[in-house]
């Protein structure tokens, strides 16, 4: 009698073993970053950016802070893709990127992006231009 106790005992902790590691990991094995797509963007912001990794889990959420400041989109696209978008009114220069899942897992990639200044968009020089009656290639 005490024989079949121990079995019992032991397939029962196998099989507890086998299940709770089944449902930890949901892509089989540890969550990772491997890459920022692009790394570079201007700094007027809402640019999507893609953070590639392994294992991303998509029963959970993430936050996502380039620098100091807080993304105000991140969606899990796969467990290989976030797409985030970046914080609008950045200074010039490289920042970290910063990602918590709400696991309690964080990642930090040192001077992972790097802000520019790029210039307005072509709708902001509409109206503005040579004065007079010789504007640029065309006369009045």
């Amino acid at each position: 009698m005490p024989r079949t106790w121990m079995y019992r005992i032991l397939l029962g902790g196998l099989l507890v073993g086998l299940l709770g590691s089944a449902f930890a990991c949901e892509g089989g094995g540890e969550m990772a970053i491997l890459d920022v797509d692009p790394k570079v963007g201007h700094t007027q912001g809402d640019q999507y950016v893609k953070i590639l990794g392994q294992n991303f889990r998509q029963d959970i959420g993430y936050t996502v802070y380039f620098g100091t400041k807080k993304s105000k989109q991140v969606t899990i696209l796969d467990p290989e893709t976030i797409l985030v978008s970046t914080p609008t009114g950045m200074d010039v220069g490289a920042v970290d990127i910063m990602i918590r899942a709400d696991d309690g897992n964080a990642w930090r990639i040192a001077e992972g992006f790097k802000f520019e200044d790029m210039g307005g968009s072509v709708v902001e020089g509409i109206g503005a231009g040579a004065t007079g009656k010789d504007k640029g290639n065309l006369k009045y």
